[in-house]
């Protein structure tokens, strides 16, 4: 199970994670997420991955579709707080190239 935690400061929406991310929940975040980016003045989202422990390519792949969706949009996506383990597979992936992850 995946938590989401939602905030706006004016034009950017944080989204605090908790839990896996996992083929069992994308649909949940894709539906949740796609509520979200038609918010019309929404400029930059923030994923505080603080507490997510793991992700699979299930997850990958939703992380792209957000950031895809927001380049689009002239908007940004950051990903924030990853764990050793999540850097892990974004460095296996090349991931941490395309979102900017050091």
């Amino acid at each position: 199970m995946i938590y989401m935690e939602k905030s706006q400061d004016g034009n950017t929406i944080t989204i605090s994670l908790k839990g896996k991310i996992t083929f069992e929940n994308t649909g949940e975040i894709r539906e949740k997420m796609k509520e979200i980016l038609r918010e019309e003045n929404l400029s930059h989202l923030i994923f505080n991955m603080e507490e997510v422990p793991f992700i699979d390519s299930s997850g990958l792949g939703l992380l792209v579709s957000i950031k895809n969706t927001l380049i689009r949009k002239d908007g940004t996506f950051t990903l924030l707080n990853l764990s050793d383990t999540v850097k892990k597979i974004m460095k296996q992936t090349g991931l941490d190239r395309y979102f900017g992850i050091n």
